[in-house]
């Protein structure tokens, strides 16, 4: 649990910003992490925000034995006037992050499943996957971290009612780091596709806030 984010420094919440590597045609990642104490119970929440400042998914994550573990998760839309809709999700598997490191062999399984809006009989179902590989060391800011890294497989399965399933699979890898989290992501889209991100600032919800208005102003 070191190398995951530090859920009990986290009650005040902080912002990640995730840029792409190498890369400027992708758009920058913004991650809200908070954690919260319900009885004696950790509630650690994240809110995904696009480079437009929308809010485009939440999770709810509790602290168990065997690790952290998936409780509520919400996707949101967005139409053409910019009016959003809530999806709620559907938990299929919900291990997220391990208390220990035991061997590569072993899989830790996250899924979900939702309804596509306005198109009936049409479900996507999103299956993550991830092995621990090895400890390491990151440089952010300057400073060297140690950390672990995961390999993942992400498979989806698209399926609409008479047609079947498509059922891509996007290989990739994550970093976290000691004291920090997720520093480091990669995803395999296709042979010649891939994403790349790399955590670069980290600051509060207030200068979140004022980097959005200063942006409107723009």
């Amino acid at each position: 649990m070191a190398y995951y984010f530090p859920v009990y420094e986290l009650q005040e919440g902080k912002v990640y910003e995730y840029r792409p590597v190498s890369n400027d045609t992708l758009p920058v990642d913004y991650w809200y992490y908070s954690s919260h104490m319900v009885g004696n119970s950790l509630h650690f929440t994240g809110n995904y925000y696009n480079d437009r400042f929308e809010v485009q998914q939440f999770f709810r994550e509790t602290q168990a034995e065997q690790g952290m573990i998936l409780e509520d998760f919400i996707l949101y839309a967005s139409d053409s006037k910019n009016k959003q809709t809530q999806i709620d999700v559907e938990i299929l598997s919900n291990q997220t992050f391990p208390e220990l490191f035991i061997d590569s062999t072993k899989t830790y399984k996250m899924g979900i499943k939702w309804d596509i809006p306005n198109e009936p009989g049409t479900t996507i179902s999103l299956f993550r996957e991830r092995n621990y590989i090895a400890k390491g060391h990151f440089n952010f800011k300057d400073t060297r971290y140690e950390s672990v890294l995961f390999k993942t497989l992400e498979n989806i399965e698209h399926y609409v009612e008479d047609d079947g399933y498509l059922e891509p699979s996007f290989p990739g890898v994550e970093i976290y780091a000691k004291g920090i989290g997720l520093v480091y992501y990669k995803k395999q889209l296709s042979a010649e596709v891939e994403i790349e991100y790399e955590l670069y600032a980290i600051y509060t919800m207030k200068e979140f806030e004022s980097k959005y208005k200063r942006t409107l102003e723009e």
